[in-house]
């Protein structure tokens, strides 16, 4: 049976040995054996895109690509924080390890390309 899936509802998981399915993104994470998530969000604000937050995935690198609209990815270092501006069509990657967050510039679309193994979540600092 052939299946085709809204990726703005459902999260595409890529599995040890080459497998892939599809799992309701309402369903979240527990127990997930999942070792990336292919998913598309609608950034429509600040909040859509969990800009309060700092991520980082220390198990793998994390691709963004942007396919409307504009984003600022901003990379968590020591001295100034470094920002990256995305529009439509462009992509970055994010290292291992490294704490990033999102914030909109432009309301659009956005694929991640997510490792799933290790990610961390922390409140950034208004």
């Amino acid at each position: 049976m052939f299946e085709n899936y809204d990726l703005f509802k459902t999260l595409i998981r890529l599995r040890e040995g080459g497998v892939a399915d599809s799992v309701d993104r309402r369903e979240g994470f527990t127990g997930d054996e999942s070792l990336w998530t292919v998913g598309a969000f609608h950034a429509e604000s600040d909040r859509s895109v969990h800009a309060d937050h700092w991520e980082r995935h220390p198990q793998g690198h994390e691709v963004l690509v942007v396919l409307s609209g504009a984003l600022r990815v901003h990379l968590r270092d020591e001295g100034p924080e470094p920002v990256v501006t995305l529009t439509a069509g462009q992509s970055f990657i994010v290292p291992p390890g490294r704490w990033h967050r999102l914030a909109v510039e432009e309301p659009g679309d956005l694929i991640s390309i997510t490792p799933r193994t290790g990610t961390e979540h922390e409140r950034a600092v208004a």
